[in-house]
C-alpha cells in the first residue's frame, strides 16, 4: 500500500510541476489553480503514504535514513500550502520547489534500505519522536527559507543591474521573499531549539548524559548559532535582504554537512554510518 501511494504521489507532484511551468510562463491564474490543486491531490496521496508508514515505523521499531528525504519532500509541501493561506502570496515558489521535492523522492526511492537509524529500539519513548519532529521540521523551514533566499537574490540581481527580465515579471516582489525568508527563519530557529533541549532530556533519560560532544551535536549547535545570529542582526541592526538571504544559504551549507556528510560517513554517536 505504502509503495501504490510513493508512486501517485511522485507522479502527481511531477504533473503539478508540469502545470507551475505553466503558470511561471503564462502567469494565468487558471494554470496556477489547476497547478495547486493537483499538487494537493498529490499531498494527500503523500499523507496517506505516511499514515501506513509510520504505523509500520513504530512496528517494527525500524527507520531506514531513505524515509527521512520522503519526510522532508512532504514537509516542503506542507509548508508551501501554509504559507499560501497567508497574507504574502508567493505562488511562484512552487516552481522552484517541486523540483527538489521530486529529488528528495528519488533519493528516498534509490537509497539503501539497510541504513537504519542507530536509535531504533529508543522510538517508542516520549521524547525522542518529539526531538526527531522537531528536528525534521527546522530541516524544512530551512529548505524552504533557502528556496525563498534564491529567489530574493535572482529578483534583486536583475533590479539591481538594471535588467529587467524574465525573473523580475514572474517571481514574487522582493518584500514578500523577504517576509517568508524571515518567518522560515524564526521557525526553523524555534523548531531547532525544542530538538536541541528534547533532545539532550532523552540523552539524558537513554544514555545518562545531555550533551557528549559528538560531531553531530557539534554542527547542529553551530547551525543554531548562525541562526541566533542571523535573528541578532534582522531585529537590533536591520538584517534585511540580499545579507539575509546569503546568510540563510551558509545555514544551508552546515545543513548539508550535518545531513549528509556527518549523517551517512560518521562514526560517531548520533549517526547513520555508526
Amino acid at each position: 500500500m505504502t509503495d501504490l501511494f510513493f508512486f501517485l504521489s511522485f507522479f502527481v507532484y511531477l504533473i503539478s510541476f508540469i502545470g507551475f511551468g505553466f503558470y511561471f510562463k503564462s502567469l494565468k491564474k487558471e494554470a496556477l489553480k489547476y497547478a495547486q490543486l493537483v499538487l494537493l491531490v498529490g499531498f494527500i496521496f503523500h499523507t496517506l503514504f505516511w499514515v501506513f508508514k509510520i504505523f509500520q515505523i513504530f512496528t517494527t521499531s525500524l527507520l531506514s535514513f531513505k524515509y527521512l528525504f520522503n519526510f522532508l519532500s512532504w514537509e516542503l509541501v506542507l509548508i508551501y500550502f501554509l504559507f499560501t493561506i497567508l497574507p504574502i502570496k508567493i505562488y511562484a515558489t512552487g516552481f522552484f520547489l517541486l523540483p527538489i521535492v521530486l529529488i528528495l523522492l528519488l533519493l528516498s526511492y534509490f537509497f539503501p534500505q539497510e541504513i537504519f537509524s542507530p536509535f531504533s529500539p529508543h522510538f517508542k519513548s516520549l521524547w525522542f519522536p518529539l526531538h526527531a519532529f522537531t528536528g525534521l521540521f527546522s530541516h524544512g523551514f530551512l529548505l524552504f527559507g533557502t528556496v525563498t533566499s534564491l529567489m530574493y537574490i535572482l529578483q534583486e540581481r536583475e533590479i539591481k543591474k538594471k535588467h529587467l527580465g524574465l525573473f523580475f515579471r514572474k517571481l514574487p516582489p522582493l518584500e514578500y521573499l523577504d517576509k517568508v525568508t524571515e518567518k522560515c527563519l524564526y521557525l526553523g530557529f524555534i523548531f531547532l531549539s525544542l530538538a536541541m533541549i528534547s533532545g539532550a532530556i532523552w540523552s539524558e533519560i537513554a544514555f545518562g548524559n545531555y550533551w557528549r560532544w559528538s560531531p553531530k551535536e557539534v554542527i547542529t549547535l553551530i547551525l543554531w548559532l548562525i541562526y541566533a545570529v542571523l535573528i541578532h542582526q534582522r531585529v537590533l541592526i536591520g538584517w534585511r535582504g540580499k545579507k539575509a538571504s546569503y546568510m540563510f544559504l551558509l545555514g544551508f551549507s552546515i545543513w548539508l554537512i550535518s545531513f549528509f556528510v556527518i549523517n551517512l560517513f560518521s562514526k560517531g554517536f548520533h549517526t547513520y554510518g555508526s
